[in-house]
């Protein structure tokens, strides 16, 4: 029996009049890629963006391997071992592609006050070098990439620390083909270490192809979970 990593029990949230999510409960296993899915407001990445530190929920809980988490931004949602993707640029303007890899960990670089930028950039060329992203250099300013480059440092950043969960949202729509092959790769290599992705995409057939299980949400209200190899296309509409 499937081991549950994510508990989520009675999520609301509201933006104004709008319900945004009404008493959302279901579970999330270790070892899953786990997609959500649903049109438009149907709850998705608000959802996710509660889990992660971006939005704050109204009511209802989170609960991580049998703990409560209550992340207040994407730093502490980090440390609780929740890292996101999110659909648009996730990087920032004005810092290397080292310090975003490392935003929010920098203090692991500072000794007596001062920061060693020879050191972070040496492990962040490491990490690009191991995702094979090595044409990327740790020291150029992160605006200096394109759109997908930008978010294959992303995924560096989202995923280097061994997160127990990983939030994809829509990600994969921004990536050509050898970009989509690239996060799938990882995606296979959390679900393998035991650790779990919640994957949001539009794209059915991807969805079918990359996930073990699904939840469906409409209109911020949860709707049912199924099993991947238990349904398919025409049965998710």
């Amino acid at each position: 029996m499937s081991e549950i990593r994510l508990q989520v029990q009675n999520v609301c949230k509201t933006f104004g009049i709008t319900k945004a999510l009404q008493d959302v409960s279901f579970n999330i296993n270790k070892g899953e890629v786990h997609a959500l899915i649903g049109e438009n407001g149907s709850g998705k990445s608000t959802l996710t963006n509660s889990l992660t530190g971006i939005y704050q929920k109204d009511s209802g809980k989170f609960i991580l391997d049998g703990e409560e988490i209550h992340p207040k931004n994407q730093v502490e949602a980090n440390n609780a071992g929740v890292s996101i993707i999110v659909q648009e640029l996730g990087t920032l303007d004005g810092l290397t592609v080292a310090e975003n890899i490392v935003l929010g960990h920098e203090d692991r670089f500072v000794k007596m006050g001062i920061k060693n930028t020879n050191a972070m950039n040496r492990e962040a060329n490491a990490l690009l070098k191991q995702y094979g992203f090595d044409r990327i250099k740790a020291s150029d300013m992160v605006e200096t990439y394109n759109f997908e480059d930008r978010k294959l440092v992303e995924i560096v950043k989202a995923t280097y620390f061994d997160p127990k969960i990983v939030v994809i949202d829509e990600t994969t729509t921004a990536l050509s083909q050898e970009g989509r092959e690239e996060l799938y790769k990882q995606m296979n290599q959390i679900r393998d270490k035991g650790n779990t992705v919640i994957f949001i995409s539009h794209d059915l057939p991807e969805v079918l192809h990359m996930s073990d299980t699904i939840t469906v949400l409409r209109d911020g209200v949860y709707i049912d979970t199924v099993r991947s190899a238990d349904i398919d296309e025409e049965g998710l509409k």
